[in-house]
């Protein structure tokens, strides 16, 4: 069991937990209306609408008359906008960020109120996945069983945020047949329709599988959920080197690329868990900005998702600043300028390979390259960077940031 009052439970008892969500499946039921509106802001959102039709922006009305349009929330999972608004009251207008009305001498306070977790909030979701990790080590079978699980997403890096967070659980497995990453290849489905069922039976709500992962929730506060993904994987890191494993990826497809992604999940983590604590809350300020600023729904546009942002947000203060102390409002302010520019960002980050590992893979000039994957443009998992520029430039004409121009340095 992963949680104190389990889902099944719940249902089994619907005049306890008389509050159901009449999306989630299978039901998920809770005591207080409350509650449940803790589970729809964190698990769903609150915007049900479609994203906006962006072919319907005109250029006639200006960038001010956003503020007064709704809050609204917007998922961890979803991966164009111009600085106007929309033709008729049909169609729908960005969310305003509680961040538009946050004041110049209030962000530290923001930020240590709304989304700085605290200590028992921590402690609550660290021992829900560790026993979710115990679950797992003790209840599936040998050719399931993992010899060893990394810790990665938010709570592993240590960038989640107040009321948000998710966890990517890498299994190695120790099973003896699958010993490569072709190997791993060959048995994946096996292996992830097999582990979604003893995950199933162990009481964890599925959310689904892709072709790498199986996706659960687990309960963590009355509630609250935590999303993880379950990635089977093998741990190459500890068999190859850094630059025979990179070699191994040179001439393979990217879907084949995509099998290492896991095995490489130590060394993403290595890149943010190491950072200052000040740097960490600037990653916290910019997903919350991504959370708040956009949609719930894209339809097919694929937004920034939190580790290219994490990555984007790291390598301006390296290039920047490089100091475990400075001026979080104006990092901010330099990070949206950063999105602002897009296009004129270029980051290869050498603590594993060299910059000229990367030529051969780069599709555009503009690129920030995943510190763990010479072969992955983080840029690449976004298709509406233009829409995150205008978002990003009505952040900045707000009062928390409109008195802040050109190079400011950050400190």
């Amino acid at each position: 069991m992963v949680r104190l009052h389990s889902f099944s439970y719940r249902r089994q008892n619907p005049c306890m937990f008389p509050e159901a969500c009449d999306i989630c499946t299978p039901e998920r039921r809770f005591m207080l209306p409350a509650h449940k509106k803790q589970h729809d802001d964190a698990k769903h959102g609150n915007c049900s609408a479609s994203f906006y039709d962006y072919s319907m922006l005109t250029p006639c009305y200006v960038v001010s008359d956003v503020s007064s349009t709704r809050p609204s929330t917007h998922s961890h999972l979803s991966d164009n906008y111009r600085s106007t608004v929309f033709r008729n009251d049909r169609e729908m207008l960005p969310p305003s960020s509680p961040l538009y009305s946050v004041l110049r001498s209030s962000l530290d306070k923001f930020v240590r109120d709304e989304l700085e977790p605290d200590t028992e909030y921590n402690a609550s979701c660290g021992a829900v996945v560790d026993r979710l990790c115990k679950f797992m080590q003790n209840n599936f079978p040998a050719e399931l069983r993992p010899s060893q699980i990394i810790k990665g997403g938010s709570l592993g890096k240590g960038t989640a945020v107040k009321g948000k967070s998710d966890a990517d659980l890498v299994v190695f497995l120790a099973n003896r047949k699958i010993d490569s990453i072709q190997a791993l290849q060959n048995y994946m489905e096996t292996v992830l329709d097999g582990m979604k069922t003893y995950l199933h039976d162990g009481e964890c709500i599925i959310d689904g599988k892709t072709r790498h992962a199986v996706k659960v929730s687990v309960s963590c506060h009355i509630g609250h959920s935590i999303d993880v993904d379950i990635l089977p994987s093998v741990n190459i890191l500890d068999k190859y080197s850094k630059k025979k494993i990179y070699q191994m990826m040179t001439d393979k497809s990217e879907a084949d690329q995509s099998f290492f992604s896991a095995a490489l999940v130590p060394l993403q983590m290595q890149f943010v868990s190491q950072r200052p604590t000040k740097l960490k809350s600037l990653i916290r300020l910019v997903k919350y900005w991504r959370k708040t600023s956009f949609n719930e729904s894209t339809g097919n546009k694929r937004l920034p998702t939190s580790y290219p942002l994490e990555v984007i947000t790291i390598s301006q203060w390296l290039k920047e600043c490089g100091r475990g102390n400075f001026d979080l409002r104006k990092g901010f302010y330099n990070v949206l300028k950063a999105l602002v520019n897009y296009r004129d960002l270029a980051y290869v980050c050498e603590d594993n390979y060299e910059s000229s590992d990367v030529k051969s893979s780069l599709k555009r000039s503009w690129h920030v390259m995943d510190p763990a994957n010479p072969f992955n443009n983080l840029m690449e998992r976004c298709d509406c960077w233009e829409e995150v520029k205008s978002i990003a430039e009505i952040c900045l004409a707000k009062p928390l940031l409109n008195d802040l121009r050109g190079d400011v340095g950050w400190i």
